[in-house]
């Protein structure tokens, strides 16, 4: 699907030139420079691969930036209007596009997104037993509340898939439910997941955490909810909510360090209440999915990780 929507030149360099597993990312900004995320540092793609300037990357103007994000919709727009109106589209294979563009409101809302200015391609990797280095400080005592602390790109999502493919299979079977709000974590697709994501989840995509939380609990009567991104104080709530009705949570979050977490909307109350049991920070130090430790609910350091995980080769 990737090679069908791609300009025919920047698809062949790609396939030729470098290893496909290492792309993350491809940028394309109208009558700007092309560049891809490579095995976690940005580049700019010319017709020989990546270069550290420039000069020679391929360039995409305005008319090619919007033939790229129709060819993804299976020229469609309409289609995809309820995830483009958020910023982004899903394609086949848990393909993330996000897009920039004139946005269009109706009484304050945001009904699309028109004349496509910017696309940033995600491409997801599988990388199984990613989450194996800070399994036993994790979930040696069980499963509890848990949240993932990184800055963008650090591998909370990969992480977090990995967390539900093993929980599903160990031991007593769970019922996980899945809470996709920006299709990444699952990527549902025509009814499938396009990514691994363990044989016991139920997926709930294209919805904001608070009502998928209440609606999920009652209607699939989960034993733990996994999702991705919390944004603040109506998503903690919700977090505060399912554990009150006896249902652990695993998310994740964006914050560099346990520091800058606790400045987070909401997070002082939430770490002093002690809504979580545990805590992983991730870190790109030693690339995307570096353990920096793993902390307890009075943010105690239970390891001091600094173990890269397995990258895909």
């Amino acid at each position: 699907m990737l090679k069908r929507i791609l300009p025919a030149e920047v698809s062949a360099v790609i396939g030729a030139r470098l290893n496909e597993e290492r792309v993350y990312e491809l940028r394309f900004r109208a009558g700007m420079p092309v560049m891809v995320n490579y095995g976690g540092s940005y580049y700019y793609l010319n017709k020989n691969g990546i270069a550290d300037k420039p000069e020679d990357a391929f360039v995409l103007e305005g008319q090619a930036v919007q033939s790229l994000v129709v060819r993804a919709t299976e020229y469609s727009l309409y289609s995809v209007n309820n995830q483009l109106a958020k910023g982004f589209i899903t394609i086949t294979g848990g393909v993330r596009i996000g897009i920039c563009g004139e946005l269009v409101e109706d009484a304050g809302c945001v009904k699309t997104i028109k004349n496509f200015s910017s696309v940033n391609i995600r491409i997801p990797h599988q990388v199984p037993g990613c989450a194996k280095p800070a399994w036993n400080p994790l979930f040696d005592d069980g499963v509890k509340n848990t949240l993932l602390v990184g800055p963008p790109g650090a591998g909370k999502t990969t992480v977090l898939r990995d967390i539900v493919c093993n929980l599903s299979r160990e031991g007593t079977p769970r019922n996980i439910l899945v809470v996709d709000e920006r299709c990444e974590l699952a990527a549902v697709h025509n009814t499938r997941p396009q990514l691994l994501i363990g044989r016991t989840a139920d997926i709930i995509s294209n919805c904001g955490k608070a009502y998928a939380f209440s609606y999920g609990i009652r209607s699939m009567r989960p034993d733990l909810i996994v999702t991705d991104e919390l944004m603040g104080g109506a998503d903690l709530a919700a977090v505060r909510a399912a554990a009150l009705s006896g249902v652990a949570v695993i998310a994740s979050i964006h914050a560099g360090t346990m520091d800058e977490l606790k400045k987070k909307p909401g997070m002082q109350e939430a770490m002093a209440d002690g809504i979580f049991g545990r805590y992983a920070v991730l870190s790109c130090r030693r690339g995307p999915g570096t353990f920096e430790g793993v902390y307890d609910e009075a943010q105690r350091q239970l390891w001091d990780g600094a173990v890269c995980l397995p990258q895909s080769s």
